[in-house]
């Protein structure tokens, strides 16, 4: 079945040719606004525009054995040592290898996308710069007032859902930590297309996942707007760059963290992108929720089999203060950048799959996980051309040509600080 995987190859041989590399540095550089986007019609057609609208964080009761703490479990003293003994490096920092892979093998996705993010980028202030309006209303609003007022602003833009965290520079990336404006930091989420995600590995899931980061980067910059029309600073990050977006977005109260390393959310798993915006607004703070998420997690654990490089470890332990099962990056990586961003992990979530509510039914009536052992949940289509149904994984994902691209073997540039 080798010889099935040319498509694979060819693409990875054009994406070395010197226009594409040349167009994707333009790109990178913030050089192809000008192109037009697509027709709606088009867009629409293949599949890819996200779900915009108002989401529901509600759910059913969550059963008694299931129930463990709201959001993670932390140990306040270990993080804190940890951030003294130095600030979170960001991906660039300790995996310098991760942007130059990307750009390198993602490029078709990148050069489609790339248009329609630039713009959306080119509207966000120039960085440093500390928007406000003239004065905050007066009289002045409660914090609950003010905070009903930019949810609401949220919903009319077609935000999936929005929270607020405390700001808090433990989890904030080390190039950033001097950026930051207020003490609050409302995290955004926008549902992507739930059909094109059910289709990854593929160029289709990966385009929908950009393509809800172009939507998104417009409604983060026009709510950003309104808090400065309101008389507050507001900072926009592009994407997560501010910080790790995953804490902020679990102390929003938005869903907690997966054994997959991402945030799910009730009503859509990680089958969502995330912004955050800092603001000196006094807003008042949502706090975590215990889903019954992370137990339900540990019941599961369909993404650990499913991982085509086995780069989802099955344990969980504190690092950085924070219990959390650690991702083998070294293989996570190279399949990302090679393999359409892959997904798989999402691609098999029953939360992502089915939605929350109906995954605590199932499991309320019955003690099992809705879809876990399915064709329907597990089964993925491999770039060799097959599909991988329960049981059956790619040998190629473990191959030499796919862990070691360019016969290089990844390593972190430093240890990931524990």
């Amino acid at each position: 079945m080798e010889d099935a995987r040319w498509p694979w190859r060819f693409e990875r041989w054009i994406g070395q040719t010197r226009i594409v590399r040349a167009v994707i540095r333009a790109g990178d550089k913030g050089q192809l606004w000008w192109i037009p986007p697509l027709p709606n019609f088009v867009l629409n057609r293949y599949g890819t525009e996200p779900h915009a609208g108002p989401k529901s964080l509600a759910i059913p009761d969550v059963p008694a054995e299931l129930l463990t703490v709201p959001g993670i479990k932390r140990d306040p003293e270990g993080e804190k040592a940890a951030f003294e003994r130095g600030p979170l490096p960001d991906v660039g920092q300790w995996f310098p290898l991760h942007r130059p892979l990307t750009r390198k093998y993602m490029w078709l996705p990148r050069l489609m996308a790339q248009p329609r993010r630039t713009r959306a980028q080119r509207k966000f202030p120039p960085s440093g710069r500390r928007e406000s309006g003239p004065s905050p209303q007066s009289p002045p609003m409660t914090p609950e007032e003010l905070t009903a007022l930019v949810k609401k602003r949220a919903t009319e833009i077609g935000i999936s859902a929005v929270g607020v965290a405390p700001y808090d520079p433990k989890y904030v990336w080390e190039p950033f930590l001097d950026k930051y404006v207020g003490d609050r930091v409302v995290v955004c989420v926008l549902e992507q297309n739930y059909e094109a995600t059910q289709s990854a590995p593929s160029l289709r899931a990966e385009r929908a996942a950009l393509a809800a980061y172009g939507t998104l980067y417009k409604m983060e910059n026009i709510l950003a707007d309104y808090i400065r029309d309101l008389g507050y600073t507001a900072r926009e990050g592009v994407g997560n760059s501010l910080g790790a977006a995953i804490h902020f977005g679990v102390e929003a109260g938005l869903g907690q963290l997966g054994l997959n390393g991402q945030l799910l959310t009730p009503f859509a798993g990680s089958r969502c992108r995330i912004v955050m915006i800092n603001t000196d607004a006094p807003l008042a703070v949502d706090g975590p929720v215990d889903y019954g998420i992370t137990a339900l997690c540990d019941e599961c654990k369909v993404c650990i089999r499913r991982c085509p490089t086995g780069a989802i470890s099955a344990k969980r332990d504190y690092h950085r203060g924070v219990e959390r099962e650690k991702i083998k990056i070294e293989r996570c990586v190279p399949m990302v950048a090679q393999v359409n961003g892959c997904a798989v992990c999402m691609k098999v979530c029953p939360v992502q799959k089915y939605g929350l509510p109906a995954v605590l039914e199932h499991y309320s009536n019955t003690h099992e996980i809705l879809g876990k052992g399915s064709d329907d949940l597990e089964g993925y289509q491999w770039p060799d051309g097959r599909r991988y149904g329960p049981g059956s994984k790619p040998r190629s994902a473990v191959s030499e040509e796919m862990l070691e691209p360019d016969g290089v073997k990844l390593v972190a540039k430093i240890p990931w600080p524990d």
